[in-house]
């Protein structure tokens, strides 16, 4: 299986969506906003220095997640993102890695409304099952946002 190079993610549209719920959140452009323990804060992060560093695999950065992170997140702000992850993901199967930019973007996110993370199986169809059994609404409104990415 070829490598997927980090020129063929487009990481400008995962950061535009992960922008968009900066700018929904409370302490967005306030002393209050402490990037270093926020998961949107750690996806942008994460983004950063793929995009500096030219890399799609970060070791250990899936054990650098900040769960102590818990403010409200809104399902209709996160569900664009995660939307994104889905349509950005290389589907690498047997090449999956939780430190993977697209999983740590994924992961950070699910960390926000869900109470497990869920391992990617490659699949779209199946990803949405696995999410609908823990947050209905949310898979929802993923099936709608992957819905919109098509037309």
């Amino acid at each position: 299986m070829a490598t997927v190079k980090v020129e063929e993610i487009d990481l400008t549209a995962l950061e535009a969506q992960l922008d968009k719920i900066c700018q929904g959140c409370d302490l967005y452009n306030s002393a209050g906003c402490k990037e270093s323990q926020c998961l949107v804060g750690f996806a942008r992060k994460v983004l950063s220095f793929a995009a500096q560093k030219k890399l799609l695999d970060i070791p250990g950065a899936s054990k650098l997640l900040p769960t102590q992170d818990f403010k409200p997140y809104y399902p209709e702000q996160v569900a664009g993102a995660i939307a994104e992850t889905c349509r950005q993901c290389r589907q690498c199967r047997d090449n999956h890695s939780p430190d993977c930019v697209i999983a740590l973007v994924r992961s950070a996110l699910e960390s926000a409304l869900l109470q497990e993370t869920i391992d990617y199986p490659g699949s779209v169809f199946l990803y949405l099952a696995r999410i609908k059994e823990q947050h209905s609404q949310l898979a929802a409104l993923l099936a709608r946002e992957l819905q919109k990415g098509r037309t």
